[in-house]
C-alpha cells in the first residue's frame, strides 16, 4: 500500500512540484519571520507564537489538499486556510490532547519516580553542572556524578518512561488524520472529528507508520542536499498522507477497498 501511496501522490504533483515547494518554503520562511519576531517578546511572545502555530500548520494542509485535488491556490493562502479556521482548529487539537492526556500524565510521573530515585538534591546538581558546563562550550561531562539513592525507583521509572512513550506515540497514530477530516467537515464537531480519526485509523494505524518509514531513503537523499530537498520532500510526504486518508474514507477510488 505504501508504493501505491507514493505513486498516486506522486501523480496528484504531476505538474505541481515547483509551486508545491514555492508554498512550502514561503511557508517555512514566514512562520520563522513571525517566530523569530514573537520569540523576541519575553513571556508573550513564545506564548503568541505557539498560539497561532497551529492554524498555520492547518492552513499549510488546506493549502496542499487543495493543490492535490486541483483547486486553484496562491502562495499565501495558508493565511487565511489557517485564522479562517483558528477556532476549529485548536478545538481539535486540544480534544486529541485530552485522548492523549493518560499517557502524557504516565510519562510525566515516571520522571518524577526518576528523580525521586537519583535523589532530589543529585538531579538538581547534576542539572545545573551539565548545563554550566554546556554554556561554557564545554565538550567533557560533568565530572561529579550523582550518588543514586534508590536504585529500584530509577528502573521503575525507566520502564514506566519507556512504556508510557510508546504507547504516546503509538495512540497519537490514531489522530494523524484529524487536520483532513477537519478540512473536509467544517462544520462537524472536535469531539466527532477526533472520534472519527480514531474510527478510521483504528487497524490502520501500523500502515501508516510503514508509509511514514518507507520515506527514510528520501530523508538522506535530503541530508546530501543540505536540506534543501525537503521543500519537495515535505508536500510530498504530505499528499501522500492525504491520499492514505482518503483511501480510509472511501474518498480515493483507485484502489481496492480491501487493499486497506
Amino acid at each position: 500500500l505504501a508504493s501505491e501511496t507514493r505513486r498516486l501522490a506522486r501523480e496528484a504533483l504531476q505538474g505541481k512540484w515547483g509551486k508545491a515547494a514555492l508554498v512550502g518554503l514561503i511557508y517555512a520562511l514566514l512562520t520563522g519571520l513571525i517566530s523569530g519576531i514573537l520569540n523576541l517578546i519575553p513571556i508573550a511572545g513564545p506564548i503568541a507564537q505557539a498560539i497561532i502555530q497551529i492554524p498555520l500548520t492547518f492552513g499549510f494542509v488546506a493549502t496542499l489538499i487543495k493543490l492535490k485535488r486541483g483547486e486553484n491556490v496562491t502562495y499565501t493562502e495558508f493565511f487565511s486556510n489557517g485564522f479562517s479556521n483558528f477556532a476549529s482548529s485548536w478545538k481539535v487539537t486540544l480534544w486529541t490532547a485530552v485522548k492523549l492526556i493518560v499517557p502524557a500524565i504516565l510519562i510525566f510521573v515516571s520522571v518524577f519516580i526518576i528523580v525521586l530515585g537519583v535523589g532530589v538534591d543529585n538531579y538538581t546538581a547534576l542539572s545545573s553542572s551539565t548545563s554550566s558546563g554546556y554554556l561554557a562550550g564545554s565538550t567533557v561531562a560533568a565530572s561529579t556524578t550523582p550518588n543514586i539513592q534508590n536504585p529500584v525507583l530509577c528502573v521503575i521509572g525507566f520502564i514506566l518512561l519507556v512504556v508510557s512513550s510508546i504507547w504516546s506515540t503509538v495512540k497519537s497514530y490514531l489522530y494523524k488524520p484529524t487536520f483532513f477530516i477537519l478540512f473536509d467537515n467544517p462544520n462537524m464537531s472536535a469531539k466527532d472529528i477526533v472520534e472519527e480519526s480514531e474510527k478510521i485509523m483504528t487497524g490502520n494505524r501500523w500502515k501508516y507508520f510503514c508509509l511514514e518509514l518507507s520515506f527514510i531513503g528520501w530523508y538522506i537523499l535530503v541530508g546530501f542536499t543540505l536540506g534543501i530537498g525537503m521543500l519537495w520532500l515535505l508536500p510530498y510526504m504530505l499528499i501522500a498522507q492525504v491520499v492514505f486518508y482518503e483511501f480510509l474514507a472511501g474518498k480515493e477510488k483507485k484502489v481496492e477497498a480491501r487493499e486497506i
